[in-house]
């Protein structure tokens, strides 16, 4: 039998849209000394810190969380539960994962044999949604003067 891990699960939400991304983190691989790298890997580290009351576990995990949401709406969206099959029998999680660990700061993909890889988080939902046809509107603006 399979040792215990240390797992939890968070909920990553853009406060002014319904983009969210489920994460899952073993916090046996996240260590405090492997998220203080995730936060002082970018600038503003100090800002995160004060943001997250100097928890630097909450700054790594929160910081992947916005981290997916870019790509994913880089990328057009993605929405799919932790039980959710795609048409192959798979589930997306893996894939957005391995972008996660691709992004500079997050460990690289050498870990990947290993679900949570290096920095201990893994994607495992989301609801991320690019704006549509119907989501814009069009305003016409007055003729620009040249000066």
């Amino acid at each position: 039998m399979s040792e215990q891990t240390n797992l939890k699960r968070y909920k990553v939400k853009d406060s002014w849209k319904d983009y969210e991304v489920l994460l899952e983190v073993n916090l046996d691989v996240l260590t405090l000394d492997r998220a203080t790298m995730i936060n002082n890997y970018l600038s503003d580290d100090k800002a995160r810190l004060m943001d997250e009351s100097d928890d630097v576990l909450r700054v790594a995990i929160r910081l992947a969380g916005s981290t997916m949401i870019r790509i994913m709406l880089e990328q057009g969206g993605a929405g799919f539960t932790p039980t959710f099959k795609n048409v192959f029998g798979t589930n997306p999680g893996p894939s957005w994962t391995h972008d996660l660990h691709s992004t500079e700061g997050f460990g690289g993909c050498e870990a990947d044999e290993q679900p949570y890889g290096w920095c201990g988080i893994r994607v495992i939902g989301a609801e991320v949604d690019v704006p549509g046809f119907f989501e814009v509107e069009l305003t016409e603006l007055p003729d620009a003067k040249e000066d």
